[in-house]
């Protein structure tokens, strides 16, 4: 898999073999907050989120440390009717930095935070940011403000969660046992002075805590020891056309799944993407809001509700000249389409997220599941609507979305004169599972889903209050609403016969004229796009056995629909492999793994993809930190290329299961400052050795096997799954 080409003389350098480089430079404190004797310094202060406002009945308070010796600040949480309309409920505190510290492009903030089990699901994450004595961002200019902003995660989703190897039991307290967790925010800007520090506590969405307390304290500002000698850069040699194509590996006809990437405009044969990858998912001219104004239709019938944006324009706003080019570029149907995505949290129209069920007035969690998800993510004036109205709104949507491409239908904005663009496959939904209700759920019935979602405003109006019935929850109307927009020749014959039938085809399927008097059979397609669901953490156990209970059950369900046409509702699972450096990410993804694996075996899901795979390199991983496209250390660069190594060991041991595996980027960087396989300027990184010949990068980098805690020996061909 090697270029035909020596490794440089110079260097030495062989991306399969390296003996320990040495110790990466360190952080080491250069601010210390006294919490014990300057408690006085720190003052309520405004939060730096819109979405949150401050609590003002929230308070923090000096406690004694009741799990060692010192003090640290006691935060106490209150619901606050008063913000229930805003997204998150919280509040923020701040205290002087004196004198000032001046950042680098190493600086972060740590802190220890303690916190009961209870924890489970209430809190969503800190946000750790700067003013000047203006009360700005840095340098005292309010252009800077909201730019030196960071984020800390602290979502404890199951019990499996917090007993991590981050984690550690501390002690028993109020009845409860505490875990102790250290917290590292990096500075997302490397200049500037910090003259204050912010920190903002946020609850989790629609979360009512009462008087409950966490505990925070080891407050620390960390920069790299400018007096250690660093760890050398790694020099990538080859360029990306040098060396051999990754699909050249990783094809049908090998055996492997096929291997994807990410782009706008990506398909050229001698571009990075079509060298290297055969399936492309463009990033965004796919997502609902390219809808960007609502049909006729729906603001005659609401004609005093102001849809927003205002103004006139087309309807439908899709940018197709990327595809085009992925269909005419290589040999014909050298490179496969993934369409992201049909519903989802992110990137709908303003229009569509004003809508809300009509007999659900909850935006809170409640035992009954009865719920939607307000604030972020709709937006105001509200409409309230029924379910059929919801329903027809998006069965059109996705049914011109679909056919726009599938077909040569000029009702869709097609032609004979441009044909059909195939699609692979469609994404219809797009994490719709909440980031930490799974845990909530899980732990009270394994065997649950249905309460874990997010229930977002105007997808849950098809639903409404109608859970009694399966066939009518809005997942799986939505899948069943793209299984009829490109139709096999079973669907749409069932489809005509059960025209007649509204129990069968219901009254707002024929409202758009989206049939032929009955007969989709000029939509029929041989092979119509597989239909995945796609979601992300599935490392958090519980998150994964939910999306498992979901698709096993409405897979099942579909099997006696009316409309039933052979194929599976949900056919492909897609998992975002958003992951980290870490002695845990394989094992846990392969138990996901497994869990899914199981559903092919009996027939109720087709395949699993990795839709979205990257890799971040955190502080605590070998090399230390790193923020994709900075170049990395050797350290850093083998550990990233060791992670990558084990997670294609296990793709390739479930590779029968696994239909694609796509890179989130094609160069330079991922999502959040990940890495991918090749560098800025498109140079072979060790990562690509790494997925080229696992096996080997990973025997000749053995200094690391200690940090990946046997991980290796756990998927060689005869360990069985767990």
């Amino acid at each position: 898999m090697m270029p035909n080409k020596n490794y440089s003389p110079l260097t030495g350098n062989d991306p399969y073999f390296r003996e320990d480089p040495g110790t990466a430079i360190q952080m080491v404190p250069v601010y210390t907050f006294d919490i014990e004797n300057e408690f006085s310094i720190w003052k309520a202060w405004r939060t730096n989120d819109g979405r949150v406002l401050p609590n003002n009945k929230c308070s923090f308070d000096l406690a004694d440390n009741p799990f060692g010796y010192g003090s640290l600040i006691k935060l106490t949480t209150f619901y606050d009717p008063a913000i229930a309309g805003k997204a998150f409920g919280g509040f923020g505190i701040r205290a002087p930095v004196n004198p000032p510290v001046t950042l680098n492009n190493q600086t972060y903030v740590q802190f220890d935070l303690y916190f009961p089990a209870s924890a489970v699901s209430k809190y969503m994450r800190f946000e750790v940011w700067s003013t000047s004595s203006g009360g700005e961002g840095f340098q005292g200019h309010a252009g800077y403000a909201g730019r030196d902003k960071t984020q800390v995660y602290i979502r404890f989703t199951d019990k499996i969660t917090i007993r991590e190897i981050d984690s550690e039991r501390i002690g028993f307290l109020n009845g409860e046992t505490w875990y102790k967790r250290t917290l590292l925010a990096v500075t997302p800007i490397s200049t500037g002075i910090w003259e204050y520090l912010n920190i903002d506590l946020h609850t989790e969405n629609g979360t009512k805590v009462n008087n409950e307390i966490l505990m925070i304290g080891g407050i620390k500002i960390l920069q790299a020891d400018e007096n250690r000698s660093s760890i050398p850069k790694v020099v990538n040699e080859y360029k990306f056309s040098e060396v051999a194509p990754i699909k050249s590996k990783y094809n049908e006809k090998a055996g492997n799944f096929l291997i994807g990437t990410t782009g706008k405009g990506f398909i050229e044969h001698n571009s990075i993407g079509g060298y290297h990858f055969e399936i492309f998912t463009d990033e965004d001219n796919l997502k609902p809001e390219t809808h960007e104004r609502p049909p006729q239709w729906l603001r005659d019938k609401y004609p005093n509700f102001v849809f927003k944006p205002s103004g006139e324009g087309p309807e439908w706003n899709i940018q197709t000249n990327q595809f085009l080019s992925a269909r005419d570029s290589g040999k014909n149907g050298e490179y496969k389409l993934y369409g992201q995505c049909l519903a989802w949290v992110n990137q709908s129209p303003f229009w569509m997220r004003q809508i809300i069920p009509k007999n659900i007035s909850s935006m809170e969690w409640n035992p009954s599941g009865l719920f939607y998800l307000g604030g972020t993510n709709s937006i105001g004036p509200y409409q309230k609507v029924d379910k059929n109205t919801a329903r027809r709104i998006y069965f059109d949507h996705i049914v011109y979305l679909m056919r726009h491409f599938m077909t040569t239908d000029t009702r869709y904005k097609s032609g004979k004169e441009r044909g059909i663009i195939p699609f692979y496959s469609f994404e219809v939904v797009n994490v719709e599972l909440h980031d930490s209700r799974h845990g909530v759920v899980y732990n009270d019935n394994p065997d649950k889903w249905d309460t874990a979602l997010r229930h977002l405003s105007w997808l849950m109006a098809m639903t409404d209050d109608d859970f009694g019935n399966i066939r009518q929850h809005y997942i799986y109307l939505l899948f069943k609403f793209a299984h009829i927009a490109v139709p096999n020749a079973q669907m749409a014959e069932k489809y005509k016969a059960g025209y007649n039938d509204s129990g069968i085809v219901p009254e707002y399927m024929k409202m758009d004229n989206h049939d032929n008097s009955g007969s989709i059979d000029s939509y029929i397609t041989e092979r119509p796009p597989f239909l995945v669901f796609n979601d992300y953490e599935f490392t958090n156990f519980s998150k994964a056995k939910i999306a498992y209970n979901m698709i096993k059950e409405l897979n099942t369900a579909w099997k006696t629909d009316p409309l039933y046409d052979g194929r599976n509702l949900i056919e492909f699972m897609g998992i975002q492999g958003h992951e980290i450096v870490n002695p845990s990410t394989t094992a846990k993804s392969r138990a996901a793994i497994a869990m899914f694996a199981s559903l092919i075996d009996d027939g109720l899901l087709d395949a699993i993809c990795y839709t979205e795979l990257d890799i971040r390199q955190s502080n605590y991983s070998p090399g230390g930190q790193a923020l994709a496209p900075a170049v990395l250390n050797l350290k850093q660069a083998d550990s990233i290329g060791y992670q990558y190594a084990l997670m294609f060991k296990l793709f390739e041991k479930y590779k029968k299961y696994i239909d694609h595996v796509t890179i989130w980027g094609s160069f330079g960087s991922g999502l959040d400052n990940a890495y991918v396989l090749f560098d800025l300027e498109q140079m072979a990184s060790q990562a690509y050795y790494a997925i080229m010949e696992p096996d080997r990068f990973i025997k000749g980098h053995s200094y690391l096997d200690e940090f990946f805690a046997g991980e290796y020996d756990k998927l060689k061909d005869d360990d069985k799954p767990d």
